[in-house]
């Protein structure tokens, strides 16, 4: 069935036909100068038009409520048979409003766009209660539209009924009750889908009365706290709606014919008259104020700001006609929604908006209300609640980039309803929510310009716990130090009232007697006091809460909260005081004994030894004289702060389990070694071994801790052999064999092998460089035994197991320059400690594709060959290494030479076994070979094997084995054996 309209040929204006009388429209939306229409004129007005539809009831098409599936609507665009259809695409702009292209660039990207704020109004409000809804295009289970049964008596009065009530009087409406939340919104969406298919079927009417509909449902605050979602609901449904109508318009507005901006201003006045014709107050509203932006094709370009201020000024007085104070507010909001698309430089709009609402107050807690609040037990608090978002949107949209002149006029006008009578009786608390509205949208700058008289305003603010009707005070209290908290410079000009405003603070806050409101405020009010004031108030702060939690036993309720009170407090207080004072606080030890759930203690402690860390690292990196370097490291030994930090570690080491995650750990392990290096008694040293021996023992069970330790004890072995300059005395050399001692004995029980290999070597080096030959030989022959525990595979931090054979590599290269300078026991012979490195390393177990054990077998002959030298490549001062204990002994080259021939052999064996696995990598080990044949070994005696390992690379070295790097080795490998073998160079 086609959905094209088919027009009768109109008999008016014919010459057999009268002329229709017409009558003089005085009251209209769409006329310049408007006035409110009484109940009499419009009586008089129907009886009218009824007379004169009856006197050209010949001549003029009877209009019933009967459609057929036609529009009306569209008989103004029949000139138009190429009019675009609108398809399902995107008819909501990305912010939720009603949007036209953008005209001016008033607002910027710090404006709040609606998305934002309507997410968050569909997260907070929700219900669990059932809820209802009306209309008469709700579809069945089966996804059919309901349909209900009437007797033909019913009927044929309804067709009767239909020629005399408005087009859009729906007399079938049909409610669904008991629907959950997503039930409800389910079914919300059912209307907006219903609503864009009667558009695409040219349905305009229908479509219509969908959204009236819809806008009807917000009469209702049945389920009251629901009431702010229902309204996003709804009104994206009349966004919707409204993009539809103007969409329509732009296209017929955008083709190019003679009558087309004629058909577009009459399809204009259509839609408004149409809606004219609504007599329920709030759907007229909402649908004319949805489609309000299709007024810019009616009216000319210069006179579109001045046209659109009437109308917003007129959909304004219209609101005070709504009863219900909720329903109202949330119709300024829709209206304030448009105007800020419209018209967003007009803060006259929005200023007349709220200053209706400051005049309203008295209507929130009117008897109606509060029947309606007791019939739905909910009470005021969460009542208030409910005009938060729709007095923040209003403000914002007055607030966002005003003068200062509007700033102060709203302030004027509100300290002035303050002084009113109303304000001084128990319903205050209506006035108390703009209040906190205006905290909320005002600057914080003129926040802190106007903060003795807010402070005086929040202070005539009755208690919630006292009075039925009240505002909650504490919220109040919280959210002007939020607004203060985002100025860096709070006080910077006003520095006299800042000790005063303190303690108008804590009289309003000592005021009340909940907890949970005492908390919430300290909690808010924490950061400016860590800022802006002393570290008296800060330490007074932390006092007042104790002295308030502790008899009453409810800290454990509020854990959470005093943890952000504390960061809150380090975080800023730690960074604007020397730690020495602000760690010195007589209330902070009583102040973490108000953390009994272990966790949140364990947090508070780690939020405090990290700031102290932090400190340290701060002060260390900034460019700072010697004498402050010398002030903070004197500190550092303050036996309070070492106390309390030692006592905080001591928390967070004890709170390790076998459960205790890795990350955790290695967390603690990072504040703890921090701490450590933090505490420094200068030259004090044996008071710094102390601390360490200590430290040892409170923290035993974290590896990094104990290998840091041994570190920092090394390190001050090697301060006192430098304080020295080598020259012990017996005091100092003592100082070093208990600094030795002290790592001989940490080493062994820490469980990482990898750290304690690389512990014994760098401890081997202090010993050795201190002339400490015995706990030399006792660290290098821990090492070399602990090699045989080496697992082949570790696991790396991804949890992933990795070959151990690069480590190996290169933890033997290191262990083998040190073994140069370390003389032989005379006791145990010839290169013994090599000789033990070397049987450990044949039982080791290389991965059969790494090149590890090649390398290291190839480090093997040259340390070996390098303890032939009449002298040693380094020394170590006051050590005599073998090259002056044996100075060139047969006995001791012979050995040598013994060892070489067998490894080198190994070496050779190696090569063959998998000269055929990778020809690329045994390309590089041949030549590696022959350059440690060349540089080390008698090429003239080994020329044959040189011979034979060239050969096998000229037969290998194919072109795709080739690189630019084994290109460069070999050619220096001939160059190499050109100079070594002049004759025979050119054939080899």
């Amino acid at each position: 069935m086609s959905t094209d309209w088919i027009l009768r040929k109109s008999t008016i204006g014919s010459n057999n036909c009268k002329q229709s009388q017409l009558s003089n429209a005085e009251n209209h939306p769409l006329l310049r100068t408007q006035s409110f229409q009484t109940e009499e004129t419009r009586l008089s007005d129907v009886k009218t038009k009824s007379a004169n539809s009856s006197q050209a009831n010949s001549g003029i098409i009877q209009v019933t409520t009967q459609w057929d599936g036609l529009d009306p609507l569209s008989l103004a665009a029949l000139s138009s048979n190429s009019e675009p259809t609108i398809t399902s695409a995107k008819l909501v702009d990305d912010d939720g409003i009603l949007s036209i292209q953008k005209r001016t660039n008033f607002l910027d990207d710090d404006f709040t766009i609606w998305t934002i704020h309507r997410n968050k109004i569909l997260n907070k409000f929700n219900t669990t209660e059932k809820l209802s809804i009306k209309s008469s295009f709700l579809l069945d289970k089966s996804g059919n539209q309901l349909k209900f049964n009437s007797n033909i008596i019913q009927q044929k009065v309804k067709e009767r009924l239909d020629q005399l009530q408005d087009d859009f009087e729906e007399t079938n409406m049909q409610e669904m009750s008991n629907l959950s939340q997503p039930e409800y919104v389910k079914r919300i969406e059912e209307l907006n889908y219903a609503l864009k298919d009667s558009w695409e079927l040219d349905q305009k009417v229908k479509a219509l009365k969908i959204a009236i509909q819809c806008s009807k449902q917000l009469s209702s605050t049945t389920v009251i706290h629901f009431y702010p979602s229902k309204f996003v609901l709804i009104t994206d449904i009349l966004d919707c709606f409204g993009n539809l109508v103007y969409n329509r318009l732009l296209n017929k507005s955008n083709e190019r014919h003679e009558d087309s901006n004629i058909s577009v201003q009459e399809t204009c006045r259509n839609w408004f008259y149409k809606i004219s014709s609504i007599r329920e107050l709030l759907p007229r509203f909402y649908i004319e104020a949805s489609i309000l932006k299709i007024y810019s094709f009616l009216i000319d370009e210069q006179d579109r700001n001045n046209e659109f201020e009437k109308i917003f000024a007129r959909l304004t007085r219209m609101i005070r006609g709504i009863g219900d104070p909720l329903v109202a507010i949330y119709c300024r909001l829709y209206l304030c929604r448009v105007a800020i698309d419209l018209y967003p430089k007009s803060k006259k709009i929005f200023f007349q908006n709220v200053q209706d609402i400051f005049e309203s107050t008295n209507q929130l807690v009117s008897p109606i209300v509060q029947q309606t609040l007791a019939q739905q037990k909910v009470d005021f608090i969460v009542y208030y609640s409910l005009f938060v978002p729709a007095l923040e949107w209003i403000l914002n949209c007055l607030f966002y980039k005003s003068d200062n002149l509007v700033l102060d006029q709203v302030f004027l006008t509100f300290q002035k309803l303050y002084t009113t009578p109303i304000a001084t009786a128990n319903n205050n608390g209506s006035l108390a929510l703009i209040l906190n509205s205006l905290i909320i949208g005002y600057p914080s700058t003129f926040i802190i310009d106007h903060l003795p008289k807010f402070i005086e305003f929040i202070k005539h603010v009755g208690n919630g716990g006292q009075l039925l009707l009240a505002y909650p005070k504490y919220i109040l209290v919280k959210n002007i130090a939020d607004s203060l908290n985002s100025l860096e410079n709070l006080f910077e000009f006003n520095v006299e009232n800042k000790s005063l405003i303190l303690e108008e603070i804590w009289t309003i806050i000592h005021g009340l007697s909940l907890t949970e409101e005492y908390v919430c405020c300290l909690e808010a009010w924490a950061e400016i006091i860590a800022k802006h004031y002393t570290v008296s108030d800060i330490n007074y702060l932390l006092g007042d809460l104790v002295t308030f939690l502790l008899p009453k036993r409810e800290f454990e309720t509020y854990g959470p909260n005093l943890l952000t009170i504390l960061s809150k407090i380090i975080q800023h207080g730690s960074c604007r005081f020397h730690f020495t004072k602000f760690f010195s606080l007589n209330n902070l030890m009583p102040y973490l004994d108000l953390f009994h759930k272990e966790s949140l203690k364990i947090d508070a402690c780690k939020c405090i030894v990290e700031s102290f860390v932090k400190s340290f690292e701060q002060s260390t990196s900034t460019n700072r004289s010697v004498e402050d370097k010398i002030q903070s490291a004197e500190t550092t030994s303050d036996p309070v702060i070492l106390n309390l930090i030692t006592y905080l570690c001591k928390i967070m080491h004890d709170s390790i389990t076998a459960l205790t995650l890795d990350d955790e750990k290695r967390q603690i392990s990072y504040l703890i070694s921090g701490f450590i290096r933090r505490i420094n008694f200068n030259r004090d040293f044996e008071a710094q071994l102390n601390f360490y021996v200590e430290s040892r023992s409170n923290f035993s069970n974290l590896d990094h801790v104990l290998g840091f330790l041994v570190y920092q004890v090394n390190l001050l072995a090697m301060e006192t052999h430098q304080i020295v300059k080598g020259h012990h005395t017996k005091k100092t050399i003592a100082f070093v064999n208990a600094c030795i001692a002290f790592s001989f004995i940490t080493i062994p029980s820490i469980d990482d092998i990898i750290m304690r290999l690389q512990l014994y070597l760098s401890s081997s080096h202090v010993a050795l460089v201190n002339v400490c030959l015995p706990q030399t030989d006792a660290f290098l022959k821990s090492a070399i035994t602990l090699l045989r525990q080496l697992p082949p595979q570790s696991e790396g931090p991804d949890g992933k197991l990795y070959s151990n054979d690069e480590f190996l590599h290169s933890y033997v290269s290191q262990l083998l320059s040190t073994l140069i300078v370390v003389p032989d026991n005379p006791d145990q012979g010839f290169l013994y400690l090599f000789k033990g490195l070397y049987n450990v390393l044949k039982e080791y177990q290389f991965d059969q594709s790494s090149n590890s054990k090649f390398q290291i077998w190839v480090n093997l002959i040259r340390f070996l060959v390098t303890n032939t030298l009449d002298s040693y490549p380094y020394h170590v001062a006051k050590v005599d290494s073998n090259d002056t204990l044996y100075a060139q002994d047969p006995e001791f080259l012979k050995e040598i030479q013994t060892y070489c021939d067998i490894i080198f052999q190994e070496l050779l064996d190696n090569f063959k076994r998998n000269q055929n696995e990778d020809f690329k990598r045994q390309c590089n080990n041949a030549i590696e070979i022959i350059n440690l044949i060349i540089n080390v070994g008698n090429g003239n005696s080994m020329s044959h094997v040189i011979n034979q390992l060239w050969n096998w690379i000229a037969k290998n070295n194919q072109p795709k084995y080739k690189t630019k790097e084994l290109d460069r080795k070999l050619k220096t490998t001939i160059e190499l054996i050109k100079k070594t073998f002049p004759t025979n160079g050119t054939s080899t």
